[in-house]
């Protein structure tokens, strides 16, 4: 006890031998005193509790030395209510610590203060506090020594405390009572434990621990006085027990720690160890090596210091998500690198019980560079067009789409290029791969950096202009169409291309992006039909043309379920005779209501629709079961398109017709185009008709590419020389060609018809040339069957 007056020194003595814990304040809740049983019970506040000082100030004390940072801020609340606890006790109250259950009570003591005590129990069934049987049968032992150290008086605790009878302890030393207690179950005590009593016997008043046989274990605090001493024993093997278990998980959780430490540095992903301050503590040569830098450039320094600012918060999220028990956090963040790159990493966090810092962090880093680069790339992919890297529709559309949605103005350019057909089919491929490319890169340069220039699909491109009005939108489709005017070198030839475009506007064209797509196609349309390389904006009449083209295909359909359809036949004769030898088949329709449709018209409809299929059937099967009724023997002549040739089988309907009709081979004649030719399996197609022992013409010659080259590698029996050159042959030039072309056919053995006769002089100088057949008004227009024949 506590002695701040010395009369009361035998009385300290007496209530330090109590197993009970005893502090007492005074009437300002100052400290008094305490016993020792207080700091056995609380050992926690040795050295913290001072005499005079108030009790608010010893929990501050207290406080201080326990709370995290984290709760320090609110250590006035946490005195504040340890301090109205203590003052407001009434009734006594029982709680847990360091595993053992205590009874409390306060007790007012007039004229000096306040008393508090403490006392170990168990919780009852019941839930009243009761002693333990052992604590019943082993309490703390006192005793009394004369001045020559012989026990005069030793209660009844004393003697169970060293297996003695009641009363043998008197007359005894202490360290006879010591030997005694080894004698009775090991022999002689150790030499070493009673020369230690001798030491420490001399020194009254200082603490010390006994051994007893069974790995028991004795506190003596003994106190001197003028004819002796007194001494309190307590019994405190548990506690040995408890701190020799806490010395031994200690040892262990530094091993595991420093073994996991090991592990850490051994392991091929990034591992980071971070305190309870954020700061990082560790940082294995993984991590180290993907950022290209040293441990003292990064080791005790803040962990936000890693990533990049703008992220630095999803660091503090992670490590305040990162719980000791459960699922470890998780985030995906970028790391600068020393030698200025980034490294995408995938972070995981979950606390660790290091002895050093119970509050240990430990990260792992995935580096997912590969990975996220990976997915960079797939929606780029997913957004751009393969070829041209250009945006795609769906980039398109998720772009207008946007600006529609926050109500902004915007115009549409849908783009298609003239003339790329020929140079897919004339060079290939990779030539029309070549172009497109070149197509994107000057289109490209003539846009601002905010307008979006997206490849659709095939040669047909779009520009999206952000705030774009009409004047502004027309001014682009100028600049577009002027960009596409200079020749494109491809494959080491010069070819021109052009581009037609349609334009709208929104919100005046349009609200939603069907309806603007829509409208700019038609647009586009428009300017197609125009002449092309040009531009149009839509104007609300082109949905009247649209829906009239809409209403020619549902009536081309059924024109040819009702049989509306007729054949016309225009002679060929041959040039010196004029005795027809050939008769060209040309279709007309018939309309209940349109009247007699231009083919102009419903052709190239038939070829857009793939109703050219059934229509060219048609055709051949009713051209063969007329020409088997002439009487004359003539050839009939039907053309085939290059649509009908890629959408159907064009050899199975010849047999069909000839088959049906029973017309022989050798008088149908088949006339085709040179954009036919540029196919590749052109040659195989000809070579079948070929063997069905047809004709074949090539009709329209002069109008396409390389068609002298076509003379040399295709077996032609007829060439048709188009009326452009007949309307111009008194032309001396043209002339020329035309011999030029007669001496080629004469060579290879095909004859040569002149299209378009329609005057004497025409006629003459076509025979003058070499032609053998002739075609024109002069001989005839295309008549009905009834006056064909």
């Amino acid at each position: 006890m506590q002695k701040p007056n010395p009369r009361i020194g035998l009385l300290a003595d007496l209530l330090d031998g109590l197993d009970i814990g005893l502090c007492v304040f005074d009437a300002d809740d100052c400290a008094v005193g305490w016993n020792q049983t207080f700091l056995y019970l609380f050992p926690e506040h040795d050295g913290l509790v001072h005499l005079g000082e108030h009790y608010g100030e010893n929990l501050r004390r207290f406080y201080g030395n326990r709370l995290t940072s984290d709760e320090a801020r609110y250590i006035d609340e946490y005195v504040a209510s340890g301090l109205a606890r203590h003052q407001a006790q009434s009734r006594p109250f029982e709680f847990e610590h360091r595993g053992t259950w205590l009874r409390v009570a306060a007790q007012t003591i007039p004229g000096l203060g306040r008393v508090r005590l403490w006392r170990r129990i168990t919780q009852g069934a019941d839930g009243v506090g009761a002693r333990t049987p052992a604590e019943a049968d082993t309490p703390d032992g006192i005793v009394a020594a004369n001045a020559d150290g012989r026990i005069v008086s030793a209660n009844r605790q004393f003697a169970q405390l060293y297996g003695l009878a009641p009363g043998e302890a008197v007359g005894l030393t202490f360290e006879a009572v010591v030997a005694r207690a080894w004698q009775d179950t090991h022999g002689d005590a150790p030499p070493q434990l009673l020369a230690h009593l001798r030491e420490a016997q001399r020194f009254a008043g200082a603490p010390f621990e006994v051994p007893l046989p069974g790995e028991r274990w004795i506190r003596v605090i003994e106190h001197a006085r003028e004819d002796g001493r007194t001494g309190a024993h307590f019994d405190i093997t548990a506690l040995k027990r408890e701190q020799a278990a806490l010395r031994a998980a200690e040892a262990e959780a530094r091993r595991s720690a420093s073994h996991l430490r090991g592990i850490i540095e051994r392991m091929p992903a990034g591992m980071l160890v971070v305190g309870g301050a954020g700061d990082l503590v560790e940082a294995n040569r993984a991590f180290l090596h993907a950022l290209g830098r040293e441990a003292a450039d990064l080791v005790g320094r803040p962990l936000a210091v890693l990533g990049l600012p703008e992220e630095a918060g999803l660091l503090d999220r992670l490590l305040a998500g990162a719980g000791e028990a459960g699922e470890p956090a998780v985030c995906e963040m970028r790391f600068p690198r020393a030698d200025g790159g980034t490294m995408w990493a995938r972070v995981s966090a979950v606390r660790l019980p290091l002895p050093a810092d119970p509050a240990s962090t430990l990260l792992q880093v995935e580096d997912i560079t590969a990975r996220r680069e990976a997915e960079r790339r797939i929606a780029h992919m997913a957004a751009h067009d393969a070829l041209t890297d250009l945006p795609n529709r769906t980039l398109f559309r998720t772009r207008l789409d946007a600006l529609l949605w926050d109500g902004r103005a915007c115009a549409i350019l849908w783009l298609d290029l003239d003339r790329f057909k020929v140079v897919n089919d004339t060079l290939g491929h990779a030539a029309g791969d070549a172009l497109l490319c070149e197509v994107g890169r000057r289109m490209r340069a003539v846009l601002r950096g905010e307008d979006t220039l997206a490849r659709l699909g095939g040669d047909e491109f779009a520009v999206l202009l952000a705030g774009g009005d009409s004047p502004a939108a027309s001014q682009v489709a100028s600049r577009l169409v002027e960009a596409m005017q200079a020749p494109i070198a491809v494959a080491g030839r010069s070819m021109h291309v052009g581009v037609s475009i349609g334009v709208v506007l929104a919100p005046g064209h349009g609200a939603d992006a069907d309806t603007l797509m829509a409208r700019a196609d038609r647009a586009l349309y428009s300017a197609k039909a125009a002449g092309r390389s040009t531009f149009r904006l839509y104007d609300p009449a082109m949905d009247a043309a649209a829906a009239e083209q809409r209403g020619l295909e549902l009536d081309l359909r059924l024109g040819l379920d009702r049989g509306e359809f007729v054949l016309h036949y225009q002679p060929i004769v041959t040039a010196a005779e004029r005795r027809t030898v050939c008769r060209e088949a040309l279709v007309r329709w018939h309309h209940p209501t349109r009247g007699l449709v231009s083919p102009g018209a419903f052709i190239p409809l038939a070829e857009e629709t793939g109703l050219i299929d059934r229509l060219g059937a048609w055709i051949l099967r009713q051209a063969c079961r007329d020409a088997a009724t002439w009487t004359d023997g003539a050839r009939v002549a039907v053309n085939v398109s290059a649509a009908q040739v890629r959408h159907g089988p064009l050899v199975a309907a010849i047999q069909a017709a000839l088959r049906e009709s029973g017309l022989g081979p050798d008088r149908l004649e088949i006339e085709i185009t040179e954009s036919l030719l540029v196919d590749g399996d052109a040659v195989d197609l000809l070579l079948a008709l070929r063997r069905l022992g047809l004709r074949i013409a090539l009709d329209d010659f002069g109008t396409g590419y390389s068609s002298l080259s076509y003379l040399r590698r295709f077996p032609f029996d007829a060439i048709k020389i188009d009326r452009s050159f007949i309307a111009d042959i008194a032309n001396p030039g043209t002339a020329a060609i035309v011999r030029a072309v007669v001496g080629i056919a004469a060579q290879l053995g095909a004859t040569v018809t002149a299209e378009g006769i329609e005057s004497e002089d025409q006629c003459a100088a076509a025979r003058r040339e070499g032609c053998t057949e002739m075609q024109g008004y002069l001989f005839g227009r295309p008549v009905p069957l009834d006056a064909a024949a």
